[in-house]
């Protein structure tokens, strides 16, 4: 078979990126999928869209992709099941100048965004303790939608355009003849291509590491818990992450809230193929802590269950995007380190159109795989690598 385009992966990544090119009628266009569209991690994400990041590219991804979430039924005529929240960073004394640079930032590129004093935080919801808390950021416009929905709503809509979808395929090696990408080998055989995207997470680092191109990402077991505070209590209304106690909350259907933990390193490097998807209860203990000593009119709440799925972290926490050096034709968008998702819808128009020969409209080259064989990694203004 021949095709103009090979994206591996069948993630929100990969199925938004199918998608654009689709868009871009960028010829004969291939998704390939080892299980099934958002089968992998994408399906388990918390799906936070929030905005609130310390390099400039990252935050007009996230600005781009959360209007694309709000219109999301517009662009695929499906939806994301994206509900607008707002989100709520609360920080301790020395996080806020990090903090409030972040939010210049933001300003300066058009999002709405503000810190607040702890006063003002108790505004936003009384039932909060704010021992610890010395300011927080607010983006009223942010909010969650869900990445099953996202990834299998854009790769429908690339079906309809005309992209071939294959589930169930495994992608196992990339051709090279001559310093270029002439094609992936896969369980249905040999696809020719001049150009491939491998957007397939964790399993990025397998396809390149044969081509003498190292990838240094791991999989990091990440824990999420469903808490039920008691009725009387009501509902959590904002998304919460709390750098002074190091946990995140956001609201669920049904009352019920989402939660789990800031790290800031890998919570667990496993194999991606053989890992617990259940939680554990040391966890679920520690996080249910957490969330009593910020909401203590809520420490009753109960447990409803849980999940884990993987993150693909890389040493600093941002992805590789772009030409793969010494393979022309080759690209890569992986290592999102848990930011893919809330950049996904943005960040596929960016790759489809660096795919296609064109430069991207937001400076990416500060991504590119080599910077971490050249040693210059990505810091942000927080700790967290969670963060950006």
């Amino acid at each position: 078979m021949q095709a103009d385009v090979v994206v591996v992966g069948g993630g929100c990544v990969g199925a938004s990126t199918a998608f654009y090119l689709a868009r871009r009628r960028a010829g004969r266009i291939l998704l390939v999928e080892r299980d099934r569209v958002a089968g992998g991690p994408t399906a388990r994400t918390v799906g936070i869209v929030r905005l609130h990041y310390s390099h400039e590219p990252l935050v007009e991804l996230a600005r781009r992709s959360l209007d694309r979430f709000a219109s999301f039924q517009d662009l695929t005529g499906r939806t994301a099941d994206f509900t607008r929240a707002g989100f709520l960073l609360l920080a301790p004394a020395a996080e806020l100048e990090g903090l409030a640079a972040n939010v210049d930032l933001q300003r300066r590129l058009g999002v709405r965004a503000e810190v607040l004093k702890p006063e003002e935080v108790a505004r936003l919801d009384p039932r909060m303790d704010l021992e610890g808390v010395a300011g927080a950021a607010y983006e009223p416009d942010a909010g969650y939608a869900d990445g099953y929905a996202t990834a299998t709503g854009f790769a429908t809509a690339a079906r309809e355009l005309g992209v071939e979808v294959w589930e169930g395929v495994e992608a196992q090696a990339l051709e090279v003849s001559g310093g270029r990408v002439t094609g992936v080998h896969t369980t249905r055989g040999l696809v020719a291509s001049p150009r491939v995207l491998v957007a397939a997470g964790v399993w990025s680092a397998a396809l390149l590491r044969p081509l003498g191109v190292e990838f240094p990402v791991v999989a990091s077991r990440e824990q999420v818990v469903q808490l039920a505070p008691p009725a009387p209590w009501g509902r959590l209304e904002l998304i919460v992450e709390d750098l002074a106690l190091g946990f995140y909350a956001r609201p669920e259907t049904g009352g019920t809230v989402l939660a789990g933990i800031l790290e800031e390193e890998p919570e667990e490097v496993v194999d991606p193929d053989r890992f617990n998807p259940g939680v554990d209860w040391a966890f679920v203990e520690r996080v249910g802590r957490l969330w009593g000593k910020r909401y203590p009119t809520a420490a009753d709440a109960q447990w409803r269950g849980g999940y884990a799925s993987i993150y693909d972290v890389t040493p600093d926490w941002q992805p590789a995007l772009g030409p793969v050096e010494g393979v022309e034709g080759l690209f890569v968008a992986a290592g999102f380190s848990g930011h893919g998702f809330k950049l996904s819808p943005a960040l596929g128009e960016e790759l489809a159109r660096w795919l296609c020969g064109e430069k991207p409209t937001v400076p990416l080259q500060a991504f590119s795989l080599s910077r971490f064989r050249e040693g210059k990694l990505l810091r942000g203004r927080h700790g967290r690598g969670l963060l950006g």
